[in-house]
C-alpha cells in the first residue's frame, strides 16, 4: 500500500470502490463527513456501505487513517478526471450545519498531510476556484455543499494554500525543489532504489513515470 507516512491507522480498501491510476497525481480534494465520525470509522462506513472511498480521513481527534491506496482512484469526487489525478481526504466536523466546522487537530493534520503529498510527488498547492487548480473540491464537480462553508472560506480566502505551503518549508513564491536519486529503463530496478531507500531512512521515497 502506498501511504502518507502521517497515516497513523490504516483501514486497507485493496481493490474494493477503487481503479489502477491513469493520470499523475497532480491534485488534492479536500471533502468533509458531515459528522463527527472517527477516521477508521468513516474508511469503515465506506468499505461496508457504499460505493464511496477515500484515499485518507482524518478525525477530529486528528488521526489520519489511510484508506485506498495512492496509486489507486479513490470514488469520492464524482468526476472521474479529477479523482484519478487526486489524492482526495475526508475530515471530520466538529459541528453541523450551517457551518460545518472542523477541530483544530483536523485541521493541523489536514494541512499536514497536504505538504506532505505535495511535497512527494512535486505539487504547487494552489486554489482558483476552478477544476484547473491543484487544490479542488467536492462542489466544483457535483450539486453538494461539500466541503461546507467552513473549509471553503478557508480555500478561498486563501488560508488553506498559504498553511499547506508554510507547512512545506517553501519560499515565498511557493516553488519547489525536487531531488533525484537515479533514473531507470526497467520499473524493476527504480522499485529495489525505491526500496532501498526506504531501508536507509528516506521515507518518502516515491517513483514518477515520466
Amino acid at each position: 500500500m502506498v501511504k502518507s507516512s502521517l497515516a497513523t491507522e490504516v483501514y486497507d480498501f485493496g481493490t474494493k470502490n477503487s481503479n489502477p491510476r491513469n493520470q499523475k497525481v497532480c491534485r488534492i480534494t479536500i471533502h468533509h463527513m458531515a459528522g463527527n465520525i472517527g477516521a477508521k470509522e468513516c474508511a469503515k462506513m465506506h468499505y461496508n456501505g457504499s460505493s464511496s472511498s477515500a484515499n485518507y480521513y482524518i478525525g477530529t481527534d486528528g488521526v489520519i487513517c489511510a484508506g485506498v491506496s495512492e496509486d489507486r482512484r479513490a470514488w469520492t469526487s464524482g468526476n472521474r478526471p479529477n479523482d484519478y489525478s487526486a489524492i482526495t481526504i475526508e475530515v471530520a466536523n466538529n459541528s453541523g450545519a450551517p457551518n460545518w466546522t472542523v477541530s483544530d487537530k483536523a485541521y493541523a493534520s489536514l494541512i499536514a498531510l497536504c505538504a506532505d503529498i505535495c511535497n512527494r510527488y512535486g505539487i504547487n498547492p494552489h486554489y482558483t476556484g476552478e477544476p484547473d487548480g491543484t487544490l479542488t473540491i467536492h462542489r466544483m464537480f457535483q450539486n453538494t455543499a461539500c466541503c461546507g462553508p467552513y473549509l471553503i472560506g478557508k480555500h478561498e480566502d486563501g488560508s488553506i494554500e498559504r498553511d499547506i505551503k508554510k507547512k512545506m518549508g517553501g519560499d515565498s513564491t511557493g516553488k519547489l525543489y525536487k531531488v533525484q536519486c537515479g533514473a531507470f529503463s526497467v520499473k524493476s530496478n527504480a522499485e529495489k532504489q525505491k526500496d532501498k531507500l526506504i531501508s536507509l531512512g528516506f521515507k518518502d521515497a516515491f517513483i514518477v513515470e515520466v
